[in-house]
């Protein structure tokens, strides 16, 4: 069409300047001569078969409009939509994924961590401990996964958090994947075209392979499953001696801020806690542990990544990172105490390399009543090891050691600086993507922390 046009158009130029000349030769300017040019290069174009470039662009303008509409409607449609219909409707995907088997989590940890605290302080330690929600599991790396599967283990951590959360009236996950389970989903969402960036440089493909993961990968799975999250990037050290005082600040921050909404929010929701919820362990003011509802964060720097699950205030003013590390074994004294009476499945190794297990024949109730009857029945029992917050502790020193740390908050973090604000999670957004949010974070973006 566009060869048609510019031919017959180039023609009818031609001839157009040919009668122009004539008339100037013969001094005629009568209008007859202008309606010859007009006709002429009407029947010129028309006898070649094109359209008028008027008519052209009344149909142009048309379809535009038709398009601009059925787009609008579309993304109407969608911003009502979550992402997590559409996924948890695609029945292929979840017979794809094996779900990680029970003996690979161990459930209830946090709240045990609080007895400890309480004797620190008492001993003239500890001020004050922020710890995340309950509803996150503990899971080790294996035999198998030693070595490189802790980018695996601290996404799976992500996901028992997500996996108990409800949000708009179902859980924000399906279930929680094995690692091979997660490396098929990753290569899953490079195929639909997410971080094709991070794809290339994995070659497109990681399924049965021990190749790591980092912050981007993780990011890009949860965006994939319509999971909002953000990526912080802490590029240099902000203190003395190399020390990261601003991501400390920021973790603080974030896990303080959760405790006062846990607070205030107890009064209203303890007569209405079901079965299947966590219960929330009542808190005070003089509390020194503070068990809030805040996700865990997922913390990576060259070579490893952990899972931090609160902070620790010390007395002398020094700060604790409390953290789940994929490669530190939990005490073999401390699993066997955290187990229930009225449970013997959400309970198990930390370090069971039994990934194999198809979770999905469990129903999903009766595991979030397993885990419910775990928390609420579960007392201290005494004669626990002193060192028993060895594994979880982590001091400022040891992470002065890198440079570079990234971190992944589930849910939104507002960056509010230009206004005089600063880095603030935001838990209003919720944790749910709709089609257009999705379909804008297929490329890993983050917020440069530090300016």
């Amino acid at each position: 069409m566009a060869d048609s046009y510019s031919h017959s158009e180039a023609s009818c130029t031609a001839n157009t300047n040919s009668i122009e000349k004539s008339s100037r030769q013969s001094g005629s300017c009568s209008n007859e001569h202008a309606v010859v040019v007009d006709l002429t290069r009407r029947q010129m174009i028309d006898k070649e078969g094109s359209v008028s470039p008027l008519k052209r662009k009344e149909e142009d303008d048309y379809a535009s409009d038709l398009y601009q509409l059925d787009t609008k409607r579309i993304q109407t449609e969608n911003r009502h939509k979550y992402a997590r219909e559409t996924i948890n409707a695609d029945s292929e995907l979840w017979e794809t994924l094996t779900a990680l088997s029970e003996e690979s989590r161990t459930a209830g940890v946090i709240p045990r961590l609080g007895p400890q605290f309480r004797n620190l302080s008492r001993k003239g330690t500890t001020a004050a401990a922020y710890l995340c929600s309950p509803y996150t599991d503990h899971i080790g790396t294996g035999i198998m996964d030693l070595g490189w599967g802790c980018g695996y283990r601290n996404c799976q951590m992500l996901m028992t958090f997500l996996q108990r959360k409800q949000e708009a009236g179902d859980y924000l996950l399906r279930q929680v994947a094995d690692i091979g389970g997660l490396q098929l989903l990753l290569e899953r969402a490079w195929r639909e075209g997410f971080d094709q960036q991070g794809a290339k440089q994995l070659d497109h493909h990681v399924y049965k392979t021990h190749k790591w993961i980092g912050t981007t990968e993780v990011y890009c799975m949860l965006v994939y499953l319509g999971i909002r999250c953000t990526i912080l990037d802490f590029h240099r050290p902000s203190g003395p001696n190399n020390q990261h005082d601003g991501m400390f600040d920021w973790i603080q921050s974030y896990f303080e801020s959760g405790a006062l909404d846990s607070t205030s929010s107890i009064s209203s929701s303890s007569s209405h806690t079901s079965s299947t919820q966590c219960p929330t362990p009542k808190q005070n003011e003089e509390e020194i542990v503070h068990i809030t509802d805040r996700p865990p964060l997922y913390l990576q720097h060259s070579g490893h990544s952990r899972t931090v699950i609160g902070i620790e205030l010390l007395k002398d003013g020094k700060r604790n990172l409390i953290m789940f590390d994929p490669g530190r074994r939990m005490l073999r004294s401390y699993r066997s105490s955290i187990t229930g009476p009225d449970d013997d499945t959400a309970v198990s190794s930390a370090n069971s390399d039994a990934d194999s297990v198809d979770e999905s024949q469990k129903p999903h109730q009766e595991s979030q009543r397993s885990f419910s009857r775990l928390l609420s029945t579960w007392k201290p029992r005494g004669g626990l090891p002193a060192n028993l917050l060895r594994p979880f502790r982590v001091d400022a020193k040891a992470i002065a050691k890198n440079n570079q740390y990234q971190v992944l908050a589930l849910g939104e973090v507002q960056d509010l600086r230009a206004s005089g604000g600063g880095l603030f999670w935001n838990g209003d957004k919720g944790f749910l993507l709709d089609e257009i949010e999705r379909e804008a974070m297929k490329n890993v973006t983050s917020v440069e922390a530090q300016r």
